[in-house]
């Protein structure tokens, strides 16, 4: 079973999909539980044989009342936490029990679980039931700072983890200290691209003009994204490139400010936000120059897509992932994290150079092969068959044990007052 919080678009969800499909096809039984999809229909295509089952719970909407079993489960955590960790876990005590409940009806041999807070909720959720638990970080846990009780809280139940998944080298020596050699390092995959239609047909907002250049972003519209500093730089370079027009495509909380920020520098002729696409690769194939960024990444698809389309991507250093992708001046062009004046320099140099586009673009689609989906996979499947097996080996080890009947639950009066409350 894969638990990720949705599996809307962004770089997560296709990761997800990417790994559900590849294991489906060799015949596993793959289930996906969503915590906060919803009913919208999941924005990269499943394989019929992967089971989706969403708990049909909102962000902020109110929790279930949590079982007594998930409590007197938790019980131990519970009193070894400090007042942070102890704060969080009552406000997340109903979804755990949730998601122990559907954990419980899959009957799953193996857990996978994506996201910080998610694996920290699947941690929890997983306590006493015996099924390894495999959790992927998904961001730079140096640069995606988490609030106090959910960063200790994390500290706390990684090391029960069968296996934590980092997707580089440097953001795995993060956890490195607590987690011995229950750490492994796996890249994201990247999937050649489609070949194009005999008559490929762009996404309108994604065409230049017949005489004009396009520079391209994809992603969230969120802060972590970067995209104000992106209009901020192209604001500065555009009286020198009339050609050239900028198109941001994503949905998120910024969109609206973002759109201020184009209307107050002049720019709404020349800069669109088109919301999400579901066929980034024509996007990527009519761009002319693809840039991210971000503030904060973990292992960024959309600038391996660009790359694998051949496009010349100029990226910021905001995850150590970014100099494993891009080798600075032979297949793109890195700048420093968070500074629109060396963004719009890059920019400004590469809008002005057709040959040293080309060069760069050349080399960008070996993305393909350095960081190809059968090695992933590879990774991934030595991971999880290796927690399956330790599972396996336990189970056989343990000797059976007298019944024990039920007894009446005594809850401490530091979660049964709370509990009263939310009642």
């Amino acid at each position: 079973m894969i638990v990720v919080s949705s599996l809307q678009g962004g770089g997560t969800e296709r990761v997800v999909s990417h790994v559900a499909n590849d294991w489906a096809r060799r015949s596993w039984g793959i289930s996906i539980l969503t915590l906060f999809h919803g009913t919208a229909r999941p924005a990269f295509a499943l394989d019929p044989r992967v089971v989706h089952r969403d708990l049909g719970l909102s962000v902020r909407g109110r929790r279930p009342m949590p079982d007594s079993e998930t409590v007197r489960a938790l019980k131990a955590t519970f009193e070894g936490c400090s007042p942070p960790e102890r704060r969080l876990l009552l406000r997340e005590l109903g979804l755990i029990a949730a998601v122990r409940r559907a954990i419980l009806g899959r009957r799953a041999d193996v857990l996978l679980s994506f996201i910080d807070a998610t694996n920290v909720r699947v941690l929890l959720a997983a306590e006493g039931l015996g099924v390894p638990v495999i959790v992927s970080e998904r961001s730079d846990p140096v640069r995606n700072i988490l609030a106090d009780g959910m960063m200790r809280l994390r500290r706390r139940v990684y090391p029960r983890a069968a296996c934590v998944v980092a997707q580089t080298t440097a953001m795995g020596a993060y956890f490195g200290g607590t987690l011995g050699d229950r750490l492994r390092v796996i890249h994201n995959p990247v999937v050649r691209p489609p070949e194009p239609p005999p008559q490929p047909a762009a996404e309108p907002a994604a065409r230049s003009q017949p005489t004009g250049r396009t520079m391209v972003a994809l992603g969230r519209l969120g802060d972590e994204k970067g995209f104000d500093l992106l209009i901020e730089a192209f604001a500065r370079v555009a009286p020198h490139h009339p050609t050239w027009s900028l198109a941001i495509f994503g949905n998120g909380p910024r969109r609206a400010g973002l759109e201020r920020m184009v209307r107050e520098r002049g720019l709404s002729a020349r800069v669109r936000l088109p919301g999400f696409t579901t066929r980034p690769f024509e996007v990527l194939r009519a761009a002319d120059l693809f840039v991210l960024p971000s503030r904060s990444e973990g292992f960024p698809n959309a600038l391996c897509e660009a790359m694998s389309c051949g496009c010349p991507v100029i990226a910021a250093d905001c995850s150590s992932a970014v100099r494993e992708i891009v080798r600075d001046g032979l297949d793109g062009v890195v700048v420093p994290a968070g500074d629109p004046q060396a963004l719009a320099q890059a920019i400004d140099r590469l809008m002005a150079s057709d040959d040293e586009r080309r060069r760069l673009g050349a080399r960008a689609v070996d993305v393909v092969d350095r960081f190809a989906l059968e090695k992933a996979m590879a990774q991934w499947d030595a991971v999880v068959l290796a927690a399956a097996r330790r599972r396996d080996g336990a189970t056989r080890a343990a000797r059976p044990s007298p019944p024990v009947l039920p007894r009446p639950l005594s809850v401490p009066p530091s979660v049964a007052a709370p509990l009263r409350a939310v009642e």
